[in-house]
């Protein structure tokens, strides 16, 4: 009996930290805010602990960014225009689907980056340091080629 009381809190906490995909904004539109839980990062309408910086890029650097997009193994691309992406990001051990948008805003330089988990209440992080892990990617583009 004690561990049917156990399993229906347990079961609660779990189906509400899932979510399904975001909707994609329209054009000029802000990224979908984070919810209440601590399982995303969004530079476009993050605050607290969601916020983070956007990405600086310019137009040969988003370009590039896309390509390489593509090519990555855990990304899958379920949405792409001119100046936006978004993608599923299964993670490497359990296979969990995060989901990545991105907003390239040409006269900034920056790109608006969004990333959230579909499951549980908490990332560890993982939302964050994906995006931290976009931003070195592009900075090591960006860097001169040494001789």
């Amino acid at each position: 009996m004690k561990k049917q009381h156990l399993c229906i809190p347990l079961l609660t906490i779990i189906l509400f930290g899932c979510t399904s995909a975001p909707e994609q904004p329209g054009a000029n539109a802000v990224l979908p805010p984070c919810g209440m839980l601590p399982n995303c990062v969004n530079s476009d309408s993050g605050i607290g602990g969601s916020a983070i910086a956007p990405l600086q890029a310019t137009v040969d650097q988003w370009q590039a960014l896309k390509r390489w997009l593509a090519q990555q193994d855990d990304w899958t691309i379920t949405a792409e225009t001119a100046d936006f992406v978004q993608a599923v990001v299964k993670t490497p051990l359990m296979q969990f689907r995060d989901d990545v948008q991105l907003s390239f805003k040409q006269q900034a330089g920056d790109i608006q980056v969004r990333s959230s988990s579909r499951l549980g209440i908490s990332d560890m992080g993982a939302n964050r340091r994906r995006i931290e892990s976009l931003r070195a990617h592009l900075a090591s583009e960006a860097a001169p080629a040494e001789d």
